[in-house]
Order: C-alpha cells, then structure tokens, then sequence
C-alpha cells in the first residue's frame, strides 16, 4: 500500500486526523486503537461511550470517552477520519448541553490545563508520525482569545480565500441584496455601522465584506461580529440603550414557564404567562407529518406538550395557514384548529 498518509487538522480542542487512502483496512486497527493504547499509557481512563452503546449499539466500538485530570476527552472513529475534542468542566457552563459544546473552548481552559493539551497533542503528532507521512495544519485562532487581532484574523482569511478578487485582496460583494442593510441602505466596505452583538446590545463597528450576505463587523481591537446583512444598521438606530433580544428573551421566558409547570410552582407559571402573552389564549403548533409539537419560536420539534412552544392565536394561524397540509394548532381548550373553517373541528 505505500506509506501511509495523514492529514492532522486541528482547531481549538479538536484533532482531526484524515486517511488519505480510503481502502486501508488497518486505519482502525493501526490508528484508532494506537491512540486508545497510547492515552491509556499516557495516564488517561478510556471506556466506551454510554450515550453511543446505549443508542446506537452498532457505532460503539468506534466511540470512546476518555479522562485525565481534569481533562475529558471524545474519541471518534467515521470512515476514514478519525477525531479526538477534548474538553474541561472547570469553567461557567454556557451551553446548556454540556461544556463540551461550549465555543472557544481552549480559552476557556485554565492555564495548566492548556498546557497539558498542548502535550496530549504533541504527543498524538508524534505517535502518528513515527508511522506514516503526517501533515499538520491548524485553524486560525478565534479574535476573543486575545492571540490574535480581528484585523489579522480578516486577512488570513482573505489571503486564503479563493473567493479573494487579485486586484482587491479580498472578496467583493456583486450582488446589491447582499449588501442590503437592515434600514433599508446599501453596506459599503471599510464603512462604520451598527448591528447587535449576542446579547442584543447595539455596538458600533467598521463593515468587511466576508461572503454571501455575510459581513465582518470590527468592534475592537479583539472584538468581531460575523453578521448577516439583513442585521446592520447603516445608520445609528434610535434609543441605542434598548437591547434588541426580543427572540433570545422570548425563547427564556418560555423556558422559565415550562420548567414552573414541571416543578408545580403554579403562580411562578402563571406569572410568567402574564409577562409573555398579557390575557391572549395560548396555542401549540402540531406537526402531523413529524408527528411533533414545535417548540419555542418556530425552532425544532419536541414530543413533550410542556416543553412545546406557545403561540398567540395570530402566530399559530399565521404559520398553519402557511403549511395547513403538515400543521394544526392545539387551542388552551385542547381542540384542534385548522383555522380555515367556520370554527374548531
């Protein structure tokens, strides 16, 4: 078969690891149990995946945990990739699955844990190497981290972009709607501009073209948005201290008023409602074809009636009307309506 070639990819707390040959039948054998025997000799408890054996029987033996310290660690075997994500518990938990799915994971490591990352993976490079002809690259740093300014960040990216016009360094918009701001102007490059960073708070910036209707928005020296057109103000807004996170804030509140049902706490449930949706009358969106209630503002579906997401009467019919062979709404008397006759079925 020739020597073996690797490709190591690594981004934030990932190492990725690509066969170059489709048809080796020993990059499980060779690679994937090398590096369980290698964590293991490193000190790391490796064991099946809980979640994976329980679920899906058939994927386990491609599926491991794995834990050192502080450290925790997934180990994932797909086709001709292989992908090692380690992670910590040690800082605030931000998503609420689990901090392995947090963003910027390494900046959030405390220091000694980064530190024994950076071993664990010169440890895996070095193992790999001793066996095949391995290439390393690693993704550019996120801005927030602080090791890297958002400018620099935009011309690496424009240098590696084949989006990039040669005249220009970078990508251009041609077309007038991707550049279409939120009030209605047309987004100029390099221009300043306003647009609403992930809490809902109004900041000013400079605009950068990315792609698409995508545009980098500069905030600071590390600061920097990836923002749809359809997001920017080209003009300041009005009453800049108001915080525009009415979807963030509804998706919350609704959050809040199932876990009081579920808990029992009734007037908590009930006043919560009251903030929402003042006296309107609560529906449920049902899906009949994923057989499914939507959840909370239009986002996925959910078995569970408590955690569905409510509806004022106008927003139920607004969106069944728009699909009426997939949908019903559920009224607060607990019939069905199709809103497109005389009254409910």
């Amino acid at each position: 078969m020739g020597e073996r070639k690797l490709d190591v990819r690594m981004h934030d707390t990932t190492v990725g690891i690509w066969q170059d040959n489709p048809n080796d039948p020993t990059f499980k054998t060779e690679i994937f149990d090398g590096l369980i025997r290698l964590l293991r000799s490193r000190g790391w408890k490796v064991t099946r995946d809980a979640h994976t054996h329980r679920h899906y029987r058939c994927l386990s033996k491609h599926h491991r945990m794995a834990r050192k310290g502080n450290l925790r660690a997934s180990l994932r075997l797909s086709g001709r990739a292989i992908e090692f994500e380690c992670w910590t518990e040690t800082w605030q938990k931000v998503n609420q699955n689990g901090h392995r799915y947090d963003f910027d994971k390494r900046g959030r490591f405390d220091y000694i844990d980064r530190l024994r990352l950076d071993l664990e993976e010169r440890a895996i490079i070095a193992t790999l190497r001793a066996g095949a002809d391995v290439t390393v690259s690693r993704s550019r740093p996120s801005p927030s981290t602080g090791a890297i300014t958002a400018m620099s960040y935009i011309e690496a990216g424009y240098a590696e972009s084949w989006h990039s016009y040669k005249e220009l360094g970078r990508p251009k918009c041609d077309q007038a709607y991707n550049g279409k701001s939120r009030d209605g102007f047309q987004i100029e490059h390099g221009a300043t501009v306003w647009t609403t960073d992930f809490k809902g708070r109004i900041v000013r910036g400079t605009a950068l073209y990315n792609i698409n209707n995508m545009w980098w928005v500069v905030t600071g020296p590390h600061g920097l948005l990836n923002q749809a057109c359809h997001e920017i103000y080209v003009e300041q807004p009005e009453d800049l201290r108001r915080k525009r996170n009415g979807r963030a804030r509804r998706n919350r509140l609704e959050r809040e008023l199932a876990q009081a049902v579920s808990s029992h706490h009734y007037s908590r449930a009930e006043t919560l409602k009251r903030i929402i949706f003042g006296d309107e009358p609560i529906y449920r969106i049902w899906s009949r074809k994923n057989d499914c209630f939507y959840a909370p503002q239009y986002c996925g579906y959910t078995a569970d009636e408590n955690r569905a997401g409510r509806y004022t009467r106008a927003e139920a019919e607004r969106e069944v009307r728009r699909v009426p062979h997939h949908l019903h709404a559920i009224g607060p008397d607990g019939r069905r309506e199709d809103f497109d006759m005389a009254e409910a079925i």
